[in-house]
């Protein structure tokens, strides 16, 4: 389209004031990195939830402080003191009665409660220490000692528990170690309970679910860098506590950050079984395939008490977590609540792996069919809708909870949420694509923004009309639309500054623990750019516990197919200490490995020159996880023979990844 000079001339001058206008009408917002208060809707939000729920209803407060014997006055250290672990008075806040207007109030009831730190007698010969990590240790009295149940999440956390016990309870060795289950949280402190050596010797007995360390060592593994990223998000491993930052997880307080340690078990469960273990008869249930790829329950005939590991709890749990992993099975989740529920209906004392434990048979009983039934109306009523042809984020909204199941404390989404599980449920049957031809093949983020913003009338015009719907409450849709700016216009400050105060308004309303981290790490982020990675959770010592093949896998995932393009090695790798021995080939940017030699495997991959490297474990773990080269490797315990440029040709193919990289911008 042509215009004449005259048009022209008019043009500019209106395009000029319209942008002109459009900046004075932004500049009615009060632009700035400061935290705002909450909004009337986020107030009406929060008014609304106090209208919904039971807030005189104390009976998880009675609960939580039943049998109390001592408490944790001050932080743990570090064993040198110069690092603070975990401090459970960091948050005394949460005991000053009312919730401060930036908190959603049932998020705050939660936080409260999981605040409460201490010693606890939960049955005649079973002792909780809650509050001071992210889980729970049940410590179980034997014959000659102590049965430890997930010693924890650090060293540091589980030698304070242990200590606490023995001062207040009894002075006892240890005499077993139960793991229910796969995650760091629940096996990382078992150094703090016995040491390498004594673990190693056979004398402490340790049993755990089949396949529980390459469980246990694999999630922290393959995408182990992307999931730390995430979880610095989901845990506010690096926010402040307080009513405008991070106020808990809703397992519990925050994540200690110590060291980690794992061992591997004198006993496996892989069936329903019955072990005396140190005198005491315990029935296991094995649980797999649910909150983790392998799990147990475990119940106490002497006390009739049933230990529910992390499948029953008080709240939501995730179906898929925020902090990434594969999504989980919420129909076989209800399963094994129904198998428990026949087995040990019964039992008068519910106790987990995180929250408080549940007295009495008909609140046992109670607490596992609304738990029951909670997974299964998350499976039933999303795959319902999926089957009627809505997509994920159109299910998510359309599924209200049984008012029923909604009127329960424990059956809230303070971990996981009706919203994201309803979608991981859709993800585990359909995957990511919903099906819409315009969803095929997006443009990537970046993109994808800058067209949008283009088409929206630019950055002018959609920021005035950002301004417009944040002061109406529209905070989901501003979100949405300003992400597009910011990733089009990353350097735009006054994009970023109100995103970050849209993210803060969904923080304070929001009732899951982790979606408000997520908001306010993002608004953080945002304002002042991403800070210090937390400690990665994949430490040495379980490191050490990774067989050669996952390690190969992992070195696999470091090769760069453009740097690998036209790389052709062929070469063999020798463990030492174990015996093992692999040939690897790298072709086509893809690694392969193999105990068969090349022309026993494919006559075109014979090699009459093959190059090795003979290594111990520990060091090939360096070697694999990108901690050390080739070429940095101490020669003295490692024998090459062959073509040693063909190691150099691999180790140029290989990425080393960022500790941190950008989630909220580009």
């Amino acid at each position: 389209m042509f215009y004449s000079k005259k048009v022209f001339y008019l043009i500019v001058p209106i395009l000029t004031l319209s942008s002109l206008l459009s900046c004075t009408r932004a500049s009615r917002y009060t632009f700035s990195n400061n935290s705002k208060p909450a909004s009337r809707y986020t107030l009406d939000v929060h008014k609304e939830i106090t209208q919904e729920l039971n807030f005189d209803d104390d009976q998880d407060f009675k609960d939580s402080q039943k049998g109390f014997i001592a408490k944790l006055e001050g932080p743990i250290k570090s064993k040198d003191g110069m690092k603070e672990i975990f401090d459970p008075t960091k948050y005394p806040s949460l005991t000053q009665g009312k919730p401060p207007e930036t908190v959603n109030p049932s998020l705050w009831r939660q936080s409260q409660l999981t605040a409460i730190n201490g010693l606890f007698r939960v049955s005649d010969h079973i002792y909780q220490v809650r509050g001071i990590d992210l889980a729970n240790v049940s410590f179980i009295r034997g014959k000659k000692g102590w049965i430890i149940i997930d010693p924890l999440m650090t060293t540091e956390t589980a030698k304070t528990a242990l200590e606490l016990v023995r001062k207040n309870v009894e002075n006892l060795p240890v005499t077993a170690i139960i793991f229910t289950h796969s995650h760091i949280d629940h096996f990382g402190g078992v150094y703090g309970m016995a040491s390498k050596q004594e673990l190693e010797s056979g004398k402490i007995q340790i049993i755990a679910p089949k396949d529980f360390v390459y469980e246990s060592v694999s999630e922290n593994v393959i995408a182990g860098t992307a999931m730390s990223r995430r979880a610095e998000y989901m845990y506010a491993r690096t926010l402040d506590f307080g009513p405008n930052g991070s106020v808990g997880t809703g397992l519990g307080s925050y994540t200690p950050s110590g060291e980690y340690a794992i061992a591997r078990p004198t006993i496996t469960i892989d069936k329903d079984r019955r072990l005396r273990v140190d005198g005491v008869n315990i029935d296991f249930m094995f649980t797999p395939g649910a909150e983790a790829p392998t799990e147990m329950m475990a119940y106490f005939p002497r006390d009739n008490a049933l230990c529910g590991a992390e499948i029953l709890g008080h709240t939501m749990h995730n179906i898929q977590t925020l902090r990434g992993a594969q999504v989980r099975d919420s129909l076989m989740w209800s399963k094994h609540i129904q198998r428990a529920l026949e087995k040990y209906s019964k039992a008068d004392v519910l106790f987990s792996s995180h929250h408080w434990p549940t007295f009495g048979n008909d609140r046992v009983v109670s607490h596992m069919v609304s738990q029951r039934d909670l997974y299964k109306f998350i499976h039933d009523q999303s795959v319902n809708r999926l089957n009627k042809g809505l997509s994920g984020t159109e299910l998510a909204d359309s599924i209200e909870l049984n008012k029923n199941l909604a009127k329960n404390f424990s059956s809230r989404g303070y971990y996981g949420s009706l919203s994201h599980n309803t979608r991981a449920v859709y993800d585990k049957y359909l995957g990511f694509f919903d099906g819409n031809p315009a969803h095929l093949n997006p443009l990537p983020d970046v993109q994808s923004a800058k067209k949008t913003i283009a088409y929206m009338g630019g950055a002018g015009d959609v920021l005035e009309m950002a301004i417009k719907d944040y002061k109406a409450g529209e905070y989901r849709f501003v979100a949405e639309v300003l992400n597009k700016l910011v990733f089009a216009q990353p350097k735009n400050v006054k994009a970023k500054q109100l995103l970050a105060d849209t993210y803060e308004q969904l923080a304070y309303q929001a009732e899951n623990a982790t979606w408000r981290n997520f908001y306010v790490q993002g608004a953080q982020e945002l304002r002042y750019g991403v800070g210090m990675p937390a400690p990665p959770t994949a430490s040495p010592a379980i490191l050490s516990q990774m067989n050669t093949e996952l390690l190969l896998d992992y070195l696999s995932v470091r090769v760069n197919s453009e740097k690998a393009n036209s790389t052709d090695i062929t070469l063999e790798l020798n463990i030492t200490d174990r015996n093992e021995k692999y040939y690897l080939t790298l072709r086509n940017s893809v690694l392969n490995y193999s105990m068969k030699k090349p022309q026993e495997q494919n006559r075109q991959l014979a090699s009459n020159d093959i190059a090795s490297i003979s290594l111990k474990h520990g060091q090939f773990v360096k070697l694999a996880m990108g901690m050390t080269s080739f070429a940095e490797l101490d020669e003295k315990n490692i024998n090459y023979s062959g073509d040693k440029k063909v190691f150099e040709n691999l180790n140029e193919t290989l990425d080393t990844f960022p500790s941190t990289f950008n989630i909220v911008t580009p």
